[in-house]
């Protein structure tokens, strides 16, 4: 995975104030707008810019992000039941993480897959170079913390409906997509569960 850096600059307008956080990276750059609507705590990612493939560089098992993306739709997850993948709609971001429970004191390695309104957990086998379904995670009523850590690079997702989960990512700017990327859309989530109660039972379910 190609190395990056993370830098925000903010730029002020009449009537108007908009925080720009720029990925650079090897091979090419990327960005996407954290902009102020109706109140200041309000985020307004670029999806299509989050769900492009970051430089060309290589996620995983040598494929690229935009290739691991394609894997997913296209071969089948052990242990998936239900519907198809495609029903949980375009991916928003993925990588490869270290993960533990409450109940567990060791990380293990995990590949989350962040949708519009769900998280993904699989497991990895480097060996087949296959995923093993995990977990399926609702974001409405998610939380994120973000945990001190020696790497900075740890954070907390919590819900009174689901069990506590500390993530560890790879890299500082691998932890700061999935923290303010998660974050967004927990709040699409919760607003969206909000205006269709309905799709509260569907969740849980």
């Amino acid at each position: 995975m190609g190395c990056c850096s993370v830098s925000a600059r903010q730029a002020a307008s009449a009537g108007a104030r908009q925080d720009e956080v720029e990925l650079l990276e090897i091979g090419g750059s990327r960005k996407w707008s954290i902009s102020e609507a109706q109140s200041e705590s309000s985020l307004h990612l670029r999806d299509h810019v989050i769900t492009t493939e970051t430089g060309g560089a290589a996620a995983l098992w040598g494929r690229t992000r935009a290739e691991l993306r394609n894997f997913l739709f296209a071969q089948p997850i052990a242990g998936w039941e239900g519907e198809s993948i495609h029903s949980l709609g375009e991916i928003v971001w993925s990588s490869l993480v270290f993960m533990r429970t409450c109940h567990m004191e060791e990380m293990s390695e995990r590949y989350l897959v962040l949708f519009s309104f769900q998280l993904l957990i699989l497991s990895v086998d480097h060996m087949q170079k296959t995923f093993t379904y995990q977990g399926l995670i609702p974001l409405a009523g998610m939380s994120v913390r973000e945990v001190p850590s020696d790497t900075g690079c740890v954070f907390e997702i919590t819900g009174s409906m689901i069990e506590s989960r500390i993530i560890s990512c790879l890299s500082p700017d691998e932890f700061h997509i999935w923290v303010l990327s998660t974050r967004h859309h927990i709040k699409m989530a919760n607003a969206h569960c909000s205006a269709c109660p309905s799709n509260i039972l569907k969740f849980l379910v």
